[in-house]
């Protein structure tokens, strides 16, 4: 099993660099271990993924996209060759059908839904095969969770795509999966937890499971800023506002010691966040205040606090009894079609004012 490899503790140590913002060190560790443990399965993926989250950071989300390519289209042949040479290691299987599968993050980035879909097949195939005869591989369903969900949560042509080819278009069987590798997983257990917490708090609600999750998180890896981030809403959502405040305080700090452009990104997103917690204190100058900030200097690559920002303004205007202006608004994160709560409820209150009651 790779928790016996040599070189784990070092990958490990890069791993938690690049989920702490430390991208230099991320690659510069994950790029030895690279070099001197090349057969561990693990390493050329994550280095792959280091690479990408620096180009993020400090060359902008275009570049880091071609980084992100360039650094796949290198480790892809690598793995191919250690497949061939090895094909009773299933954990080289699992990082080609993932390597294969990463390049619709790029897809996701830029909204191309049906290219993620496709993309996604280049490694499902793969990832089925190894589900079904390494059911003991945890890190397995972590992928294969993402692609069912994905595609659960799309257009009817989508689904009937992703269908057509194979990948069961079902929400809840991919919440079970992606459970599991939080769970149980080795390698993947972070991000399968970020990401359903992600969902949890912004697509298919479920703010008591974000909640335990998100602590987790925390608890393990305190330097996220990220994980942080997913607390912060957890706590608002659950009404803990003390705790909420400080911990988006604390995020804060953080997010001004990360790299320029992820600084960028960050700032206006936690102030989303500081409108959203003025909002549950039913300070509704302040809130509307910081949440046309957020939307102003907004510049992160995923538009999800973007869209959340428009409905909470939308919400705001409402009760003030400004509608024409609540309608753009809602209208606004309508538009953003980024399969988030913040299009359903929007399209919700333009046909019914928000209330408090509604909330």
């Amino acid at each position: 099993m790779a928790a016996q490899r040599p070189g784990n503790e070092r990958l490990w140590e890069g791993i938690y660099a690049f989920y702490s913002y430390e991208y230099e060190k991320s690659v510069t560790v994950l790029s030895e271990v690279k070099r001197e443990h090349p057969d561990h399965p693990t390493v050329h993926f994550t280095w792959a993924v280091a690479k990408w989250l620096r180009a993020k950071g400090y060359n902008g989300i275009d570049a880091s996209y071609d980084t992100l390519l360039t650094a796949l289209d290198s480790i892809v042949p690598i793995y191919e060759n250690y497949v061939e040479r090895f094909p009773n290691e299933p954990q080289f299987s699992l990082y080609l059908a993932a390597s294969k599968g990463l390049k619709a993050r790029v897809h996701l980035g830029k909204k191309e839904w049906v290219s993620v879909v496709m993309e996604g097949i280049k490694g499902y195939g793969g990832l089925r095969t190894l589900y079904r005869e390494h059911p003991e591989i945890h890190d397995i369903y972590f992928p294969m969770g993402i692609l069912n969900y994905y595609a659960g949560n799309m257009s009817g042509f989508v689904r009937f795509l992703s269908t057509f080819v194979g990948i069961d278009a079902d929400k809840e069987l991919g919440l079970e999966l992606m459970t599991v590798t939080a769970e149980k997983g080795e390698f993947a257990w972070i991000e399968a937890s970020q990401i359903l917490v992600y969902i949890y708090l912004w697509m298919g609600i479920d703010y008591g499971k974000a909640l335990a999750i998100s602590e987790r998180l925390v608890e393990k890896l305190p330097e996220s800023i990220y994980n942080q981030h997913l607390l912060t809403e957890s706590l608002i959502r659950h009404n803990r506002l003390d705790e909420a405040e400080k911990n988006l305080r604390l995020s804060r700090e953080m997010a001004n010691k990360t790299p320029p452009l992820s600084r960028k990104g960050w700032l206006p997103t936690l102030k989303y966040q500081e409108a959203l917690l003025a909002f549950y204190r039913e300070d509704y100058d302040e809130a509307l205040n910081l949440a046309t900030q957020s939307i102003d200097e907004f510049s992160a690559e995923l538009d999800t606090p973007l869209g959340y920002g428009y409905l909470l303004r939308g919400m705001i205007r409402d009760l003030r009894g400004e509608r024409a202006r609540a309608v753009a608004d809602y209208r606004s994160a309508i538009r953003l079609d980024n399969y988030t709560s913040a299009v359903r409820d929007s399209r919700g209150y333009l046909r019914r004012p928000y209330t408090p009651s509604v909330r």
